[in-house]
């Protein structure tokens, strides 16, 4: 999570992540990355201020649909934490901003075999971590003519 100085400047380095040949495409890449950079630091401090030092978001897709299957918030003692009605930030906002920072980094990656991972965001050390596992058919053919 941790963001440089100027953010936007990040955005050409980044260009590699999403390149199409579709400019609108790359546009709409560029604005999903802006609003988690925008927004994922007062998400953090929202859920510090309810007591909470990590969090663990897991991903699974495959047949052109996919989902984040869970949320899983941890206090001081590494003890999951029940959030409703002591953080402001809504569990649906918490996942767009997920959702959308898997879009860029793994456009389609709900799509055939699909994929399948986690987000580590530690909220004491200002790190988020994502492990990401694309799913794929391999075939090994061998053919034969004659004896």
């Amino acid at each position: 999570m941790t963001q440089s100085e100027n953010p936007n400047k990040d955005l050409g380095a980044n260009a590699a992540l999403f390149s199409t040949s579709s400019p609108s495409l790359e546009q709409y890449y560029c604005e999903r990355l802006e609003n988690v950079r925008q927004k994922l630091p007062e998400a953090a401090r929202l859920l510090k201020d309810a007591g909470v030092v990590r969090v663990e978001i897991f991903y699974d897709g495959c047949g052109d649909s996919g989902q984040i299957e869970r949320i899983s918030y941890f206090n001081t003692n590494c003890k999951m934490m029940d959030l409703p009605g002591k953080v402001t930030i809504t569990e649906e906002a918490l996942l767009d901003l997920f959702y959308d920072l898997l879009e860029v980094r793994h456009a389609g990656w709900e799509n055939n075999d699909g994929a399948f991972g986690e987000f580590e965001w530690d909220l004491v050390s200002d790190t988020l971590a994502q492990s990401h596992s694309e799913r794929y058919v391999e075939c090994d053919t061998t053919e034969h003519e004659g004896i």
